[in-house]
């Protein structure tokens, strides 16, 4: 993850540093999750600069250490029985891993489509270096060395970012004092344990993520930004603590530039509270057995019959690894480019969970290059695809993604295209077809929520102005609605080349908005299945729908359970030599 913007030279940095307000990060989570809070203050607070961050690596338990540990456990039943549960889970991942080594023949793919390695220490200080952030890893935060390090960076503001209990000696050393994220409502559920077990087990409706002062006590301080978050029927201690994660994040932005703008409002907590100790690993895993019994889960339903798959994968697994040799030999494979709709924790007939649309991406991630929409277009264009692609596209602008998509996005960096419905983000209807389909209260985004996401790195796009059926042959109907959705969002946001027609078969794209698209918008989309292949590189793309499970997506991306689709004439049209400039189409 590299962090963006940093180019200036040292001089306009010192300059720029003095009037800004300078961030410490006391912290011990994962070097990713550093990062990405880093490029968060640094994309939405630009009157704030991190300066500086100390890193707690502890060193490992000695064999002393364990065993104390173990003689303590081996009495406890419930020990015992996560002992099992831990075998299970690694013997569960070592088949995973052989079918994903099975998976990999077949694609003819590298085990490491995208990143090969995790995020690490080494690669954050890379980033902080190329920021001008000064990073210092330690074994112990409270540390003379460490005191020292915090001491000379002269920090005005610490935020106390997933670390153990830190002392006054720490925390009161910058000049306006720190602040902790802590992901539950205060005073009522201070301490630790998993995001949203105590609220779940308390059968809460919601939980709360809080920004506060660091004080002596847990969890004590004045409030300075807090919002709540909906528990959905679906949501799990995952889709919470990814959703947590997300707000929590904008909260410290907010937070932040609330310091730096001399606007912060502090709100002291009152009432009696609770403070909650985090359970050890065989009691959470207790909880949680306790919470699915009691809990709705959504189950992803097959369209397809079980057997059919089966014999599906089986008969043509032999065909596709020689068919995806030949692609690989020939850098000639398919740019797969999917679209979805929501994710929801709600139930929709479009929507997928939280933490299965997570479950997705990671597949793709696995045995995918999972790219940009106009990284695949370019891809389509110039060719050399020598590694199985897919790029992942939205449609129409659903409110719930606002938190759950980007979760997920946030979680595993994965680039999203996201095509909205403008008059609905305009005035806030809800979706004519979920109506139609007794689905109320599934509410648009907003167009600040839009420009979140595009800072976020989403590419938006038209996707006509009411979710028009666009089979019209009407020209000024046509215009209005696929012209004019372009020109809303250049007014808000600035152009965009993408344009996705409403239901996307060809009966929905008729000659005349075909030609009207095609001169307005330099990459055009259809809905209905297939690849996309460099030697038939189409003016109008085409894409997949996402399966509501992880077996029929593979097949389907494999184009196993693709159909012949009759295309019209208007919709065969192939690109010309010189590209897609200007909208001209070959129509030799």
């Amino acid at each position: 993850m590299a962090l963006s913007g940093f180019g200036q030279t040292k001089k306009t940095k010192n300059r720029m540093t003095e009037s800004l307000l300078k961030v410490v990060i006391f912290t011990s989570v994962p070097p990713r999750s550093v990062a990405r809070i880093m490029e968060r203050i640094h994309r939405g607070a630009r009157e704030a600069q991190v300066v500086g961050v100390l890193y707690e690596r502890r060193p490992p338990k000695t064999r002393q250490q364990r065993l104390q540990f173990w003689r303590k456990k081996i009495t406890r039943p419930a020990y015992w029985r996560y002992s099992m549960h831990r075998i299970l889970a690694k013997a569960s991942a070592r088949l995973t891993s052989l079918l994903d080594a099975v998976i990999r023949f077949v694609h003819a793919a590298p085990k490491w489509p995208n990143r090969r390695a995790p995020y690490d220490l080494d690669e954050l200080q890379a980033d902080c270096n190329a920021s001008g952030t000064e990073l210092f890893i330690t074994p112990d935060i409270h540390s003379p060395e460490s005191l020292d390090f915090v001491r000379r960076l002269n920090p005005d503001l610490g935020l106390v970012f997933g670390t153990g209990i830190l002392k006054p000696v720490l925390f009161e050393l910058p000049k306006q004092g720190s602040i902790n994220i802590h992901k539950r409502k205060v005073p009522d559920y201070r301490g630790g344990g998993a995001v949203g077990l105590w609220e779940l087990l308390d059968d809460q409706k919601e939980i709360g993520v809080t920004i506060h002062r660091v004080e002596a006590k847990v969890d004590v301080g004045a409030v300075v930004q807090s919002a709540v978050i909906p528990i959905e029927p679906f949501d799990d201690l995952e889709s919470l603590s990814l959703k947590a994660e997300v707000v929590g994040g904008d909260l410290i932005v907010a937070a932040i530039r609330d310091f730096a703008n001399g606007t912060v409002t502090e709100t002291p907590q009152s009432g009696p509270g609770k403070l909650f100790r985090r359970p050890t690993d065989e009691d959470l895993l207790q909880m949680k057995k306790k919470l699915a019994a009691r809990r709705r889960v959504k189950t992803s339903h097959f369209r397809w019959p079980l057997w059919k798959l089966f014999l599906k994968s089986v008969l043509n697994a032999p065909k596709l690894a020689i068919r995806n040799r030949k692609h690989r030999q020939n850098a000639d494979f398919p740019v797969m480019i999917l679209y979805h709709h929501l994710v929801s924790d709600r139930s929709h007939r479009l929507g997928v969970s939280t933490v299965y649309f997570l479950r997705q991406v990671k597949y793709l991630l696995r045995h995918y290059r999972v790219v940009s929409l106009s990284e695949a277009i370019e891809l389509v264009r110039k060719g050399g695809v020598n590694v199985p692609t897919v790029a992942i596209t939205f449609d129409d602008g659903y409110a719930d993604n606002f938190v759950n998509l980007r979760a997920v996005t946030e979680e595993t960096g994965v680039p999203i295209a996201y095509f909205i419905s403008t008059e609905h983000i305009s005035n806030g209807r809800e979706f004519a077809h979920d109506h139609v389909a007794s689905e109320y209260g599934f509410t648009p985004n907003t167009w600040p929520q839009i420009e979140v996401l595009q800072g976020c790195g989403y590419e938006i796009g038209s996707h006509t102005r009411n979710r028009a059926d666009c089979g019209s042959t009407d020209v000024q109907f046509l215009r209005d609605e696929i012209i004019g959705s372009g020109e809303d969002i250049q007014r808000r946001l600035g152009t965009t080349p993408h344009f996705s027609f409403p239901f996307g078969l060809p009966e929905n794209i008729s000659a005349p908005a075909a030609e009207i698209a095609c001169a307005s918008y330099k990459n055009v989309f259809s809905a209905y299945r297939g690849g996309n292949f460099h030697q038939d590189a189409r003016r109008i793309l085409r894409r997949s729908g996402f399966p509501k499970t992880l077996w029929e997506l593979e097949l389907q991306l494999q184009s196993v359970l693709l159909g012949e689709t009759n295309e019209p004439p208007h919709l065969k049209v192939r690109i010309d030599k010189s590209g897609f400039e200007g909208g001209r189409i070959n129509k030799k």
